[in-house]
């Protein structure tokens, strides 16, 4: 910012240095011959009275004669040095002239310093700064300082220091906040969202989630009016469908938890940050339903079925308390799985079905056709995503359309 300004204000210098400059020669130029010219005119004033008088004395003019010549020397005279006044008024004009144009200069760069986007140039220039160092920490695969983030929030609370009505800044506040994990920061800059923008997109869901974070991933009643409300205006906000299905799930509704859950990841894209976690979401609430004494995940309506048998290679052992993951998906099409089973680890071998009710998303007879791989997994942290230690065994390319009538899945790797 500071090379901002002072890059302003020497192109400021430049531009009146050369237009005061000039102005300023061509002030002295006038103002010397303007004397000069007056000087002349006195001395021709006295020269031609000098020859009427000496006219009048050799008898060339007579008395009524010269006494109308010396008058119209005189207007003459005076006549001139109107001229030069005139002149010299206008001159004295030029440093007034020269002072204003200087002054609305200045005033013109303060008043864009102090009014206009300066500020805002500013900020940009941070946002695309902590963007970039983001991004090469990301590729270096370290984590990124959170100092220039910190750094953009002060810059960004001194802005809203004059423009406090900007629901963009407190937007931004909120969302760098987060960013961070300063939870109090960003519950304000989303609750000025809210409150001067009620019915904007994400305006409830994302102060709900910040009020979340900020109460130690605890929902209480104004979390729980926000998700409501954003559910309202749009009912695939998927920030408050999550946290809509956490609540289901506090309140051992594993169906409505599920049914939430299923309901973001349809409109959370492949890849995207935290689609993960709901799928591992929705298999655990799936996985509760059956604990709780829920019909099984298997249905006579489903479009389709897989029956399958996983077993353990001789020489693995299952850790106490781990999890087993039983999940089908596209062969070669990314790790995304189509259908997950969930549940603790039994005696292998172990029959598990596969079925639509299982599925990832709700869209309708998914897994008809096309080719597909089986992956189980052993989970001693209890989570979806692959860890070192897991065991795992997968099997593919399968044809859906011709399912081998046994098919089994060893675990023979440790990952």
């Amino acid at each position: 910012m500071n090379e901002l300004y002072i890059g302003a204000f020497l192109l400021t210098l430049l531009a009146l240095a050369s237009v005061l400059w000039p102005m300023r020669r061509r002030a002295l130029v006038d103002s010397a011959a303007t004397e000069a010219r007056e000087e002349e005119n006195v001395q021709l004033y006295r020269e031609h009275h000098r020859e009427l008088e000496r006219s009048l004395a050799e008898g060339g003019i007579d008395q009524e004669q010269y006494q109308r010549l010396e008058l119209e020397l005189k207007r003459n005279l005076l006549a001139d040095q109107a001229a030069i006044g005139q002149r010299r008024y206008q001159n004295k004009g030029r440093p007034l002239l020269l002072v204003t144009a200087a002054l609305l200069v200045v005033g013109a760069l303060w008043w864009y310093l102090e009014r206009g986007s300066a500020a805002d140039v500013e900020l940009t220039r941070l946002q695309q700064q902590v963007a970039m160092d983001n991004f090469a920490a990301m590729q270096a695969g370290q984590q990124p300082d959170i100092e220039p983030t910190r750094a953009l929030i002060q810059a960004i609370e001194a802005r809203l220091k004059s423009r406090p009505d900007n629901t963009r800044y407190w937007y931004m506040l909120g969302r760098y906040a987060s960013q961070v994990g300063d939870y109090q920061r960003a519950e304000t800059g989303f609750r000025k969202v809210y409150e001067q923008s009620p019915n904007d997109p994400g305006a409830a869901s994302e102060l709900a989630q910040a009020i979340f974070l900020g109460n130690g991933n605890r929902i209480n009643d104004e979390v729980s009016f926000l998700v409501d409300r954003a559910l309202e205006g749009d009912s695939q906000d998927t920030t408050a469908l999550g946290l809509a299905g956490i609540r289901a799930f506090e309140a051992r509704n594993f169906r409505d938890a599920e049914r939430y859950w299923l309901r973001a990841v349809e409109s959370t894209p492949e890849g995207a940050p935290g689609r993960q976690a709901l799928m591992a979401g929705v298999a655990r609430a799936r996985s509760e339903q059956g604990a709780d004494g829920a019909p099984a995940p298997v249905s006579d309506s489903a479009s389709w079925q897989i029956p399958l048998t996983v077993s353990l290679a001789e020489g693995l052992e299952a850790p106490a308390g781990a999890t087993l993951f039983v999940f089908a998906r596209q062969y070669n099409a990314g790790p995304m799985p189509l259908a997950v089973y969930r549940g603790p680890v039994p005696q292998f071998p172990e029959s598990i079905i596969l079925d639509e009710t299982m599925a990832m998303t709700t869209k309708d007879r998914l897994m008809q056709e096309g080719q597909i791989e089986l992956v189980a997994r052993i989970s001693s942290s209890g989570q979806a995503m692959p860890q070192p230690g897991d065991l795992q065994g997968s099997l593919g390319p399968l044809d859906m359309g011709a399912l081998p009538e046994q098919i089994t899945v060893k675990i023979s790797e440790r990952l």
